[in-house]
């Protein structure tokens, strides 16, 4: 078994434990992301409290080098999701 859950596995089990349709939950678990990137590109954190928040950050502007060539580049400054766990989450995760 893998380590790894991807979309169609979530929903399945959103369906299970929410004893919906898995269509219903593949449905929300999109709308979800949609939301949550909306909020995202508006400039605004969203917080889940006890789980985290999610924020962009500006990366900037740096030098970084080809691996294969071997030749440097500039890449630009840009903006990236960074998810921080919260409390509930940190604590729970020590435990297992």
């Amino acid at each position: 078994m893998s380590t790894t859950v991807n979309k169609k596995e979530f929903a399945d089990m959103m369906a299970e434990k929410g004893d919906i349709y898995k269509k219903e939950a593949f449905k929300a678990v999109d709308l979800f992301w949609e939301t949550l990137l909306d909020y995202l590109a508006e400039g605004r954190k969203v917080n889940f409290y006890g789980i985290g928040h999610f924020e962009l950050k500006t990366v900037k502007e740096k030098e970084a080098r080809n691996p294969k060539t071997g030749e440097t580049c500039i890449v630009p400054e840009h903006q990236k999701v960074k998810f921080y766990p919260g409390e509930k989450l940190a604590d729970k995760m020590e435990l297992e």
